[in-house]
């Protein structure tokens, strides 16, 4: 009965021990958007994103070293295409830019003390394409220009996948972590008739969060 009772004691002490922090995270992408590649009748040429930044928070139980993440992160990518004159098909050359939200949340599992210590995560990714525009330019004769917000590649808006990150944070109220984060889409935003076009599957990225709060 005392063990009992001291093991409910003991589990509850350890639930208001629940820390939580947040912050922004931001970083570089180590691969692009799309996979992209030159063909017949369109060539295609990836534009890499600049940067990456979003908010960030977590809550985790120190006592078995566990916590959850969860991330927004946007970037911009996009592509770059051109279509030789044949006889059936007119010559253009096109930009396609949009937005992307990554929506992650993460299993850790920390190693260390309080100051610095490592982690690793795992858990599910969700993407969803924003703020689309193709714009196209033919050279004629007359010379002609098109923008739409329709993408003419893009199949769905909307796919998912699977995350995996590893790092170091340092720091106590304050704390900086260096991470690097991988990420493998299961579906792809471009129609099947596009063959010389694909979302990245495999897409990674080097990361930094700036966190605040009781960690």
């Amino acid at each position: 009965m005392r063990l009992s009772l001291a093991l409910i004691l003991f589990l509850a002490g350890s639930s208001f021990a629940q820390t939580f922090s947040f912050g922004v995270k931001g970083g570089v992408p180590l691969t692009d958007g799309f996979a992209a590649s030159k063909g017949s009748p369109t060539s295609y040429a990836s534009v890499a994103p600049r940067y990456i930044a979003g908010p960030a928070a977590e809550i985790g139980v120190p006592l078995f070293g566990l916590s959850v993440e969860a991330d927004a992160l946007y970037r911009r990518i996009g592509w770059d295409s051109s279509r030789a004159a044949t006889p059936l098909f007119e010559p253009f050359q096109s930009a396609a830019r949009m937005g992307a939200w990554e929506f992650d949340a993460l299993l850790k599992h920390h190693v260390g003390g309080p100051g610095v210590h490592a982690y690793l995560g795992a858990g599910a990714a969700f993407s969803r394409l924003f703020t689309t525009r193709e714009t196209y330019t033919f050279p004629g004769p007359p010379p002609r220009f098109l923008s739409k917000q329709m993408v003419d590649e893009v199949r769905r808006k909307n796919i998912g996948g699977i995350v995996v990150s590893a790092g170091i944070a340092f720091g106590g109220a304050i704390r900086v972590a260096p991470e690097l984060r991988y990420t493998r889409w299961l579906s792809d935003n471009i129609i099947d008739g596009f063959p010389n076009l694909r979302t990245q599957a495999n897409q990674a990225e080097v990361l930094v969060s700036l966190t605040f709060g009781r960690h």
